[in-house]
């Protein structure tokens, strides 16, 4: 799949670090690529580091800083019908790596040459 396409979305939110909305040449078929910055003081990111350290909620210490990079398929809206189906899903440690993560993972997506498959089924 080639773009037809691509429109980035620069964000002033912290959280955001890059947004894409890519069309193919074919129909209706568009992507959007987000890479974010995840919260390690959430609730859901201390239980899950909970669970894998083996200690007690409260004890758990902030984790470092994680990013990732996402894609879904949307529609022209942007409006991406389920978050908890990506279709392609790479993980980060520091905001550089994920900066240009995500500059290759609309670049690859865009010339047709990222493998997308549901990750979650």
């Amino acid at each position: 799949m080639r773009a037809r396409w691509v429109s980035h979305n620069p964000s002033q939110e912290s959280e955001i670090i890059g947004q894409a909305h890519i069309a193919s040449f074919w129909p209706g078929l568009f992507y959007f690529v987000s890479t974010i910055k995840l919260d390690s003081s959430s609730p859901l990111s201390k239980l899950t580091r909970s669970i894998k350290l083996g200690i007690a909620y409260n004890d758990v210490p902030l984790g470092p800083d994680e990013f990732i990079t996402q894609v879904f398929r949307c529609n022209k809206g942007m409006i991406v019908k389920s978050i908890d189906d990506p279709l392609f899903e790479k993980e980060y440690s520091t905001l550089s790596e994920a900066r240009i993560g995500h500059t290759e993972t609309v670049d690859l997506l865009s010339k047709g040459k990222l493998k997308l498959s549901h990750i979650r089924k």
